[in-house]
């Protein structure tokens, strides 16, 4: 602290040396030569310390607004590049919607027999994931309980509930599902039953096949008809396994279905079908004799 105090007044000496000197030669210029050298001698360093010091405070000027300007650039650099990473994501969504939308139109086109409404899936119930999916299509669509509802990889489920503007649709996956299903291979045409399994949820089962039935691995299965709620001929999925059930002469076979049912986003609904519905064939009619023993002819009408 005492070397300290002594700087300063050899420094406050030094100024008021300079202050006085200055003011000389203020009032004789040419006459004190000397005192001009011994002022310039003595002020340089001075002048040098404040220049050094001036130079040191512009730097830090213009280097605090270089710094100000590189954040401000920098911040509308980052808010450009999220405007951009999520103009981005839009454009792939849209992307991705408008393929799957284009794929809905060929199936439209492709199926002529077909009267079809495109809904989306707006949700699901937790509980029941596998279960149930509700679609924003409703009665003033046109929508009505047991439409089948599919998309153009296959069978999704059939409407098993309608409201104005939203409908349930019970999704095949569901154990309490049944649908007839035919085996598309012409040197099979097993028919069965296709119902969800709680074990496994994303596998239903194709059941009640007899053990020496011709089901093989690879085979797909299609809606037979039956039932008069499917349209023939809707792929349901992919035989992937053969179980033979225990202490009987059945066997069931594990389905990979046709439709990706945890990426289901929009499905249609069949409103119309112009396929023809079968219909079980009539069997000949049991006819007794009479009481003269002889068979009567059948009526008009009546198929044999």
């Amino acid at each position: 602290m005492r070397l300290f105090h002594r700087k300063m007044a050899i420094l406050l000496v030094a100024v008021l040396l300079v202050l006085w000197l200055a003011s000389s030669l203020a009032q004789g210029r040419y006459k004190f030569a000397f005192m001009e050298k011994t002022i310039t001698v003595v002020l340089a360093p001075v002048q040098s310390v404040v220049s050094n010091v001036g130079f040191t405070f512009r730097n830090i000027g213009l280097s605090t607004g270089e710094l100000m300007t590189a954040y401000r650039d920098n911040k509308a650099l980052r808010i450009e590049n999220e405007n951009l990473r999520q103009s981005n994501l839009n454009v792939t969504e849209i992307m991705a919607e408008n393929a799957r939308l284009r794929g809905m139109l060929e199936y439209k086109k492709g199926a002529p027999q077909f009267d079809l409404v495109t809904a989306a899936v707006v949700g699901r119930d937790p509980g029941s994931w596998t279960s149930t999916i509700i679609i924003n299509r409703g009665t003033a669509d046109g929508i009505a309980k047991d439409m089948p509802v599919v998309t153009p990889q296959g069978l999704v489920g059939s409407v098993v509930s309608v409201y104005a503007n939203v409908a349930k649709v019970n999704l095949i996956l569901d154990p309490r599902s049944a649908v007839g299903a035919l085996v598309q291979r012409p040197e099979s045409r097993v028919a069965a039953i296709v119902e969800g399994h709680s074990a496994t949820p994303l596998a239903p089962r194709m059941v009640n096949i007899a053990r020496d039935a011709d089901v093989i691995k690879g085979d797909k299965l299609i809606t037979s008809g039956f039932g008069g709620i499917y349209p023939k001929g809707i792929l349901i999925g992919e035989v992937v396994d053969l179980v033979n059930e225990e202490g009987g002469l059945l066997k069931y076979a594990v389905l990979n279905p046709a439709v990706d049912f945890d990426r289901l986003e929009e499905v249609s609904i069949i409103l119309r079908s112009r396929e023809p519905i079968p219909t079980l064939p009539l069997t000949n009619p049991i006819i007794s004799p009479d009481a003269s023993g002889k068979t009567p002819v059948p009526a008009q009408g009546v198929r044999q």
